[in-house]
């Protein structure tokens, strides 16, 4: 068979896939002739919408792998799929359930039943699940559902091409696409910024079936059409009829800052990837890895994948979209962003693979739970359909992602040994990974200096590392919020606190708009609405995270500040020269006397190299040098 009758077979294939993932259980025709993707575009649009849609992810094409964006765009045919799709999912019907809108509102805002999944008596919000031992897996499906959704968008997109060679060309690229993910950890090419230019530029080039052409570029933001006053409530998210990221203001016509945006992300990301490789080798429990819930008494497990992911909608949104629970997922990024979670998510699970859910009390409520039910691995992950039936994906039958029809690169050509991974993740996240060059932070590119600094301050062949454990409310202010830690003299100014020279890290608290007991604080231009309240019963509820210190401490020594990592030296080092200071995402400065429950608590670790390279290193011996942040507001709270 030549080539153009196997991509033409297999486009037919895809085609067929996409009749029995989507239009559920429609007869193909009587003549048993397969359809075109012509075809199926009005199959989706005459659904019920009282029937029940099956969330498979991409079926019937086999395990693809998820890349990661600046590798997909590589990729010219996938790419431009990948835009023209998107922008054609965005341009759906607001009331149609598949639609990028109604999609987006599962996670938070609109705050209305989806699928036909009502709420809960007593429960409110959207259906999302934080601060639970449901968060990654929860999100697993909802991914799946946006990628099945988008994926069938590209089909037809592809199938619009004029019939031959071109046509074919883009239905072979359509085969093997998966959504992306963002790598916001690992180090860019050298001078570039950890935020990709794909999704900081308003518009874009691609080539349609009619010709080239420039469009707004779908990843940049979301065109609201029209923005809805009713289901976004709070101003200025009820006005906007963009999503907006760090906008200029909360004022109508405020626009995104994107340049500021990647400036945040790149002084920060020396952190994310500390962060993100200490979660990697240090964590082996997935209730402790998974979810930001206090665990008392457990100094070295204070961090967690969902308060990393925290971080990063805080610093990218800046008071826009992704600052807050209840708007982020309509912002584009939101679906880069916790693509990449499930990836760290999936990893982690190759590595440790025996460790999973465990039955826990909820710590808050969502759209069809409350407080203080139980949530298990045979839970339903609500509102995600398995079947038409109307049976729902739990965290058990969710475990693999395989089921969804993809992977990760990681994962592909026979690299799924706890070796073979462990190697990877120490090339991209550990010591040898390197350090972006454009980071303000002047953390040592030497390696051999580092290294050497390290080995000095070993004991028993064992490094010295330290980290700052936090607490504080989750919807303690009024909503979400950060915490920066610095190391050494800062800026009066909040809004600079994310690209100063000496900042260690940024810890944030996710939380909705409605977090805070009382109205929000407004800035000067915020315009007036209704009196803002309470959404829903928030609890008082304490979560954690950790900023690790001894990559900046590392660099005092290189500039001379400090003489080694001995906590004789680094204790008083850091009793003088580690601050911290809170502010909102408006980014006004919040007392910190008046930030509930928080404690800032330094933490040694004695760390045991890797024998090899593939192999992690062991963390031990964590101890509390509770004199370090003592007697000082906002620190060690005995």
């Amino acid at each position: 068979m030549h080539l153009h009758q196997i991509l033409g077979t297999a486009f037919l294939i895809l085609s067929t896939s996409y009749v029995i993932s989507i239009a559920q259980a429609t007869p193909i025709g009587s003549s048993g002739a397969l359809h075109l993707v012509e075809d199926l575009v009005p199959l989706r649009a005459r659904q019920s919408s009282e029937s029940v849609f099956a969330i498979t992810g991409v079926a019937g094409l086999g395990i693809q792998p998820r890349l990661e964006i600046r590798q997909l765009q590589q990729n010219a045919d996938q790419w431009n799929l990948y835009l023209l799709g998107l922008q054609r999912m965005q341009q759906l019907d607001q009331s149609d359930k598949l639609s990028y809108y109604q999609i987006a509102g599962i996670h938070g805002r609109p705050f209305i039943a989806w699928d036909g999944v009502q709420a809960a008596p007593g429960a409110g919000g959207g259906y999302c699940t934080h601060v639970s031992n449901l968060f990654l897996p929860w999100h697993r499906p909802y991914l799946a559902l946006y990628e099945q959704v988008l994926h069938s968008m590209i089909m037809a997109v592809a199938n619009e091409f004029s019939a031959g060679s071109e046509r074919q060309k883009y239905a072979a690229a359509a085969l093997t696409w998966r959504q992306p993910y963002w790598d916001w950890a690992a180090a860019p090419s050298s001078n570039q910024s950890v935020y990709p230019s794909s999704v900081s530029s308003p518009t874009v080039s691609v080539i349609t079936p009619s010709g080239a052409k420039t469009i707004s570029n779908p990843l940049f933001a979301y065109r609201f059409h029209p923005v809805s006053t009713q289901d976004m409530f709070f101003n200025p998210f009820a006005s906007w009829n963009t999503t907006k990221r760090y906008p200029t203001s909360w004022a109508i016509g405020a626009t995104s800052q994107d340049g500021l945006v990647g400036e945040q992300l790149d002084n920060n990301r020396d952190s994310f990837q500390d962060r993100l490789y200490n979660l990697f080798t240090s964590y082996s429990n997935f209730s402790e890895f998974s979810t930001e819930a206090w665990y008392p008494d457990t100094p070295g497990s204070y961090d967690s994948l969902e308060s990393l992911h925290d971080a990063i909608h805080a610093i990218t949104g800046s008071s826009g979209h992704m600052s807050y629970l209840d708007y982020s997922a309509f912002d584009p990024i939101f679906w880069l962003h916790h693509t990449m979670i499930d990836r760290i998510f999936t990893l982690w699970q190759n590595i440790y693979p025996d460790t999973y859910i465990q039955p826990m009390s909820q710590k808050g409520g969502t759209f069809t739970s409350t407080a203080g039910d139980v949530e298990d691995g045979s839970s339903p992950l609500t509102p995600f359909h398995d079947d038409a039936s109307g049976s729902f994906w739990t965290s058990d039958s969710a475990r693999n992602a395989n089921d969804f029809g993809y992977t990760y690169p990681e994962l592909i050509s026979g690299n799924q040994s706890s070796a073979s991974l462990k190697a990877a993740i120490n090339t991209l996240y550990g010591r040898t990974a390197g350090s972006t060059s454009i980071s303000k932070r002047g953390v040592t590119e030497n390696l051999a200096t580092a290294d050497s600094i390290a080995v000095a301050s070993a004991v028993d062949g064992r490094m010295r590392h330290y980290l700052a454990n936090i607490v504080s409310q989750k919807f303690g202010l009024e909503g979400s919020y950060s915490i920066y830690l610095f190391m050494g003299p800062f800026g009066n100014d909040p809004t600079k606190w994310s690209v100063d020279p000496n900042l260690v890290g940024t810890h944030s608290v996710f939380a909705s708009m409605a977090a805070g007991a009382k109205p929000l604080q407004r800035r000067h231009d915020m315009p007036s609405r209704d009196v803002m309240q309470r959404s829903h019963n928030m609890p008082e509820l304490q979560v954690t995270g950790t900023i690790p210190l001894t990559t900046m401490l590392v660099n005092k020594v290189a500039q001379g500040e400090l003489q080694c990592l001995g906590p004789w030296e680094v204790s008083p080092y850091l009793q003088q020269n580690l601050h911290w200071r809170v502010a909102l995402m408006n980014g006004t400065e919040f007392p910190l006397d008046q930030v509930p429950d928080l404690s800032i608590t330094v933490v040694s670790a004695e760390v045991e190299p890797a024998a090899t390279v593939d192999d992690f290193p062991q963390w031990g011996n964590f101890t509390e040098l509770t004199e370090i942040t003592h007697a000082r507001v906002g620190g060690h709270n005995p």
